[in-house]
């Protein structure tokens, strides 16, 4: 998994004084040859090849101040799949042409190389189709929304190629959002991209993508030892009810003597989000906003859990009430651009 940020990889001299200087506009750290080191970068060790390919996977994006074909012989074995490979750019020791070689949308290679390119001052080379074509690019606003595409790969794939080839494609959007929409169309027509967080939609016979973006938080309580089976039927039920879309929970909050409980670890782990838990004493600086159950309260030292890890998740912004089932309780809030900040 890609950990830290951006590194900055110079095989000559010159490379790594451009580096350096690039570290006083961008946070990066910086790898170079051994006999090139400074008190400013670190040594590629313990060979080139080696080092290139460790720094690859340890990344979210890499700089490569050398020439185009070193880069990529070097990188060849370990390049994997344009979701989870680091923006890579490569760029010569004068700083005149930057180049977006790897993971340009999902990645970020090609914001990055448009300002890197703005720092020396030199040419952004970004060959992806959408962005030669000046139209948007689905995955591009997907990474936009932290939103849910279906089958991502084969859906950009289309989608981008069609808007790339100037064919009209719709798009809906359910509550306003900021994102590029050159080369779409408000039209009805098919295929159509929606862009909604709710489980039921209108009837339609347009072919119709839905773009899930991941705008709440699903805070959970639950009886100890509850089934995978139980909690992932009353969070069907839950999602009906509130008509709040699966893919639309960004995270699960809970309280932490759940931190090991193993349905709500199969339900985090289905829906492919992040578990976070709070103690006792977080949960009762906002328990008192919601109604409180006495039981709870003697079991777990705080009067409801589900409605109080919604509120700490979502910054206090709960949009549901408490829902209950079989021993599983929910409640979601939903993060607004103020929220985000805050956590």
């Amino acid at each position: 998994m890609n950990t830290d940020k951006l590194a900055i990889i110079a095989v000559t001299e010159r490379g790594r004084d451009l580096a350096i200087t690039l570290t006083k506009t961008v946070a990066a750290t910086i790898f170079v040859p051994e006999k090139h080191c400074t008190e400013q970068t670190n040594s590629l060790t313990p060979d080139f090849g080696t080092a290139m390919r460790e720094i690859f996977t340890k990344y979210q994006a890499l700089i490569c101040i050398m020439a185009t074909g070193i880069a990529v012989r070097t990188l060849a074995p370990v390049i994997e799949d344009k979701l989870s490979d680091p923006a890579v750019l490569v760029m010569d020791e004068h700083g005149k042409f930057i180049i977006s070689l790897l993971s340009g949308h999902v990645g970020g290679a090609n914001e990055l190389t448009e300002r890197i390119a703005t720092i020396t001052g030199g040419a952004a080379v970004i060959t992806t189709a959408t962005d030669r074509a000046n139209v948007a690019a689905i995955d591009n606003i997907a990474k936009q929304l932290n939103g849910y595409l279906p089958d991502f790969k084969t859906t950009i794939k289309r989608i981008n190629g069609l808007l790339a080839a100037g064919k009209e494609v719709g798009l809906h959007i359910d509550e306003p959002v900021e994102i590029d929409t050159r080369g779409f169309t408000t039209e009805e027509i098919s295929p159509q991209i929606y862009i909604s967080t709710k489980y039921k939609l209108p009837m339609t016979t347009l072919e119709r993508i839905q773009l899930v973006p991941k705008q709440f938080i699903l805070g959970v309580g639950c009886r100890k030892g509850v089934s995978a089976e139980t909690i992932d039927a009353a969070f069907t039920h839950f999602c009906e009810q509130e008509n709040i879309h699966p893919r639309a929970f960004r995270e699960i909050h809970s309280i932490t003597l759940k931190a090991e409980e193993p349905a709500i670890l199969h339900l985090a782990e289905k829906w492919r989000v992040p578990f976070i838990v709070h103690p006792a004493e977080e949960l009762q600086t906002v328990a008192g906003k919601y109604p409180t159950s006495a039981f709870v309260q003697k079991t777990v030292q705080v009067g409801n859990v589900a409605l109080s890890s919604a509120d700490i998740g979502s910054n206090g912004n709960v949009v549901t009430s408490r829902f209950a089932e079989n021993g599983v309780t929910f409640a979601a809030g939903k993060l607004t651009k103020n929220s985000e900040v805050a956590k």
